[in-house]
Formats: C-alpha cells, structure tokens, sequence
C-alpha cells in the first residue's frame, strides 16, 4: 500500500528480549545494531517499579550515551485487577514519576486481568473509572497511558479495545496493538483498521502458526503466520509516526542478535517501501 500521508516510524526493541540480562548490556545490543531506542521493561532487573529518581537517571544517562531514544515504558500498571499480585501492588505515582524522569512520554499498561468475554459489567466498570482517574494524573505530566492488546484483559481483542478506549473517552489513554496469537474473525489487517484511530505503539513479534495446541513458537517477522507488510503498509498510509517495537527474538543463544538484526532489517525495508 502506497503511503497516503508522510511517516516516520521508528523502529525500537524491548529490552524485555533479554530479560536475564542488565540492562545496559540490552542497551549495548540495542545501539549495535541500530535501533531508534529502546522500550525499557518496566521490571527487575531493567528498572524498578518502585521510583527511586537516582535509578531512573542512571537509565536515562545510558540510553542517551548510546544514542538510544527512551519513547515507552512497558509497565506492569494494572487497572481494574482481579487478584492480587504476589510481589505487591504497582502504584500509579511510581509509575508515573519513573516515566516523567525518564523522559518517556508513553508508558505501557493492561486494562484488568480477566479477558474481554469473562469479564462482568462491574470489572468493566471498575477498569473505567481507573483508568480515567489515572489518566487525569497522567495528564499532569503530558504523559499517555497505552493499553496492551493482549489475551486475558479487557482489550484481548479489536473491538472491545476500541470500546474501552471510548468509554473511557480521554486523550491520555490510547493502544498498544498487538497482534493476537490466537485465530480471531477478523483478520490481523481488520483488526488494526478497526482501533487505527487509537494506536500509538505497536509491538512485533510472529509465530510459525496461531493457536497451536502445543503452544506458541516464535518466528521471524518475515516468516511466521503473521505478514507484516500490510499492518506497515496500513501505518504508513494512517501518517502513523509512532515506533514499533520488536519485542521478542525468535532466536536464542549465539543467534540471537543476527535473528533480531534480521527482524529489524525487515520491519525497515516495510518503512522504507513505496
């Protein structure tokens, strides 16, 4: 699909990708290959959930040192919950502060931790007025809330993320599309024309196949079940000047840095393309 209007999207790595790793050996690999930045996992040992200001410019100082923009952090936030966490409670000011310090202006969140089809009206209800709560704090700080599109929460799929984003009804609470693992009616391309209006991040990752009784296997973006040549397409005709995120290698080991220099390569030559 041809760009309708002008786009610069960036492309970026979740740290996540090497969770058993310090971050600034993330940041290394990062800068290396030539990501545009990094979304910095909002957990140990990456970075606190707790706000601890010294930590957080420590981060921000490496990030810029290697050149790397800081545009999300991938937070465990979670509005509206069912259960209790077993390592605590996150707080939104923690949250919050952790972002504003670091300079990032998006932070991930989930709305609720039961799926869209389990959920009841009052667990609706309660994610709601959270989430317009926090997004009044959030606005304080010129910071955007983004709920992930993820199984097992409110915005598990299209249209009931579209209908939380405007139930909530405020600027400071957009989407972070992702690709369900799962068969779903309407196609991955569907999905992202029907909530295009909302997404303001975008994680990449694939999978030999969808709902597989084995569970999932990752693979290539440009090889797995999921063609990500029209999702970009669709980005760039939107003007989309958001990142996209790779979040996850499809490679351990020695071949892990080539497989995510492959993916970024790919999600390049989609940007780049007329």
């Amino acid at each position: 699909m041809a760009s309708g209007q002008d786009s610069d999207i960036k492309v970026i790595l979740c740290t996540i990708a090497y969770r058993d790793r310090l971050l600034d050996y993330v940041l290394d690999v990062a800068a290396d290959l030539g990501f545009d930045g990094v979304e910095v996992w909002g957990r140990e040992p990456h970075i606190s959930e707790q706000f601890d200001e010294n930590r957080v410019q420590a981060v921000r100082r490496m990030t810029k040192e290697r050149g790397l923009a800081t545009p999300v952090l991938g937070s465990y936030l979670c509005f509206g919950a069912t259960n209790e966490r077993l390592e605590g409670k996150i707080e939104l000011h923690d949250t919050l502060h952790t972002a504003r310090c670091l300079g990032t202006p998006l932070v991930r969140v989930w709305a609720s931790d039961v799926g869209s089809a389990q959920a009841s009206d009052a667990v609706w209800k309660t994610t709601i007025q959270a989430i317009r709560a926090a997004c009044e704090q959030a606005a304080k700080l010129g910071i955007t809330l983004t709920a992930e599109m993820h199984e097992g929460t409110l915005t598990d799929t299209a249209p009931t993320a579209k209908r939380l984003v405007e139930d909530v009804d405020s600027e400071y609470f957009r989407l972070n599309y992702h690709v369900s693992t799962h068969d779903e009616p309407d196609t991955p391309l569907e999905q992202l024309q029907m909530i295009l209006p909302y997404v303001v991040h975008m994680h990449a990752q694939n999978y030999t196949s969808l709902q597989s009784e084995d569970g999932i296997e990752h693979a290539a973006l440009n090889g797995g079940a999921i063609d990500y040549a029209p999702l970009v397409g669709e980005l760039k005709a939107a003007g989309y000047n958001g990142c996209i995120a790779v979040e996850f290698s499809w490679a351990e080991g020695d071949s892990k840095r080539e497989a995510l220099a492959a993916d970024l390569a790919y999600l390049r030559s989609l940007i780049q393309s007329q």
